[in-house]
């Protein structure tokens, strides 16, 4: 019922671009995917960071990812306190101008939808509308975070699905 998304991320100094953004249709194989991303890593040879929304696939989709030669491959268990700190990366890139998407509506529509509440134990719990998907969203946002969270060197391309 979630898309396979890609998400390419270019670091210049501090701004952050948007140079890929890919969404698979529903059940695309994941062979496919892992086979179109690392077409990716070889056409853009910098690739530092390749993060992974791992839950509920288990670590094989992760293993597979990293056997076929993609670089800095990390799977993620997106956990709601993970979810919170990934979208905080993001909003802050956004507040700071220092984030940069080229026109694209789809995305900017899963950018504005995208739902937070506060639980009665205090946590912030993220949804989306009915109909709608939030998987561009967690894609730009998982490689918004991958570029700037526990980045070493400036200026690389990063990308998440």
């Amino acid at each position: 019922r979630d898309h396979s998304v890609i998400s390419v991320i270019e670091r210049k100094g501090e701004q952050i671009l948007l140079r890929h953004c890919n969404q698979f249709k529903l059940k695309t194989p994941y062979a496919s995917v892992i086979g179109y991303t690392k077409v990716l890593c070889d056409h853009w040879k910098y690739v530092r960071r390749a993060l992974l929304d791992k839950t509920g696939l288990g670590d094989y989709i992760v293993e597979d990812t990293k056997n076929s030669g993609i670089p800095g491959v990390e799977g993620i268990n997106f956990t709601e306190p993970k979810k919170e700190e990934i979208a905080t990366a993001l909003k802050q890139a956004m507040v700071d101008g220092r984030f940069w998407i080229p026109f694209d509506t789809e995305l900017i529509n899963e950018l504005n939808i995208e739902r937070f509440e506060l639980t009665k134990a205090g946590k912030i719990r993220f949804s989306h509308p009915e109909g709608t998907h939030d998987d561009r969203f967690w894609a730009t946002a998982l490689s918004v975070y991958a570029a700037t969270v526990g980045r070493e060197e400036p200026s690389r391309l990063v990308r998440a699905f």
